[in-house]
């Protein structure tokens, strides 16, 4: 009998298992409590349970030097790839993502659109606060603009990321004025995190508002935010044209609409859809949820038409 009711209000009904799983975690400790060694471990046990890509996409690691460090790069291509980049910016509130646990997102990017898809490891907060994330992104950017990383030179190039990785999207963009459209996922802009959606949905499942305040400060440290920290309030003449898709019961929502609504007034909008029935996080379980799959499709279907539009 329990199986039929939602355990988070609206939720799709193909996420309930999932979300119930996520209940059943014998550790009471909320995420924003956690270490981040134990949040890291978290991400690690759930990597290693990732199937491999699938055989048609070949992947090309390599790496730049930026920030005293050599910083890991993977490629992502099909077996005739369109000449079109994007730069891929993984999410885990700056502070949780790897290269291994977007790959699948990158793969299928690169499958849908045909485009070549560069995911960057970049530096983690708290231990590397901003803007050294963000300095990363920017040299990655310059790197593949200057045509002299192993993709060689490229028409376009295009900067997308879900959460954290749309935040850094964003700012690297701002900051560059070098792409030449947007794709982002539930991106975050507001460290105030001011919005509606961060109220009603404070303890939505897999992201709660304590969570996003505390990513947040881990990410910024001593540093106030900026215009290429906090893009909420950047001026939408900056930014290029944008493909967004949001979460309807995210914290983040409100984020991604109010960006949303910039870039239409500013007819900078390719295209928008708020999931309905989603959570912050969806698109890492497309293989359990064929709603979720279907919505990170159409995204990716708006970014191939965008690229044949060029």
């Amino acid at each position: 009998m329990g199986d039929a009711v939602a355990p988070y209000p609206d939720l799709h009904p193909d996420l309930w298992p999932l979300v119930r799983a996520m209940e059943a975690d014998p550790d009471p400790t909320p995420d924003h409590l956690r270490s981040i060694a134990t949040l890291r471990a978290a991400v690690a046990a759930m990597e290693t349970t990732l199937p491999p890509l699938p055989s048609d996409v070949t992947t090309h690691d390599w790496s730049l030097h930026c920030n005293g460090r050599n910083v890991p790069l993977r490629s992502y291509a099909t077996a005739n790839p369109r000449a079109e980049v994007l730069l891929y910016i993984h999410g885990g509130g700056w502070s949780l993502g790897t290269l291994r646990g977007h790959d699948h997102v990158c793969a299928d990017i690169a499958l849908d659109t045909g485009m070549r898809v560069v995911s960057i490891d970049y530096a983690l907060a708290p231990e590397q606060p901003y803007p050294t994330a963000l300095n990363e992104c920017v040299a990655a950017l310059n790197r593949l603009t200057s045509g002299q990383s192993p993709l060689g030179a490229a028409p376009l190039i295009w900067l997308g990321g879900d959460s954290a990785g749309g935040n850094l999207a964003l700012g690297t963009a701002l900051k560059t004025n070098r792409a030449a459209g947007l794709f982002l996922i539930y991106p975050a802009t507001d460290p105030i995190c001011r919005a509606s959606s961060y109220a009603t949905h404070a303890d939505a499942p897999y992201l709660s508002r304590a969570m996003m305040h505390r990513c947040w400060r881990d990410y910024l440290g001593t540093a106030p935010a900026d215009a290429f920290s906090a893009p909420a309030t950047s001026n939408p003449a900056n930014l290029p044209p944008a493909i967004l898709l949001t979460a309807a019961l995210d914290p983040l929502l409100g984020d991604g609409e109010a960006l949303a609504a910039t870039l239409l007034a500013a007819s900078k909008l390719i295209w928008h859809e708020k999931a309905e029935g989603m959570i912050h996080g969806f698109i890492r379980w497309r293989s359990q949820s064929p709603a979720a799959a279907s919505a990170f499709s159409r995204a990716t279907q708006a970014l191939a038409r965008a690229m044949d539009r060029t």
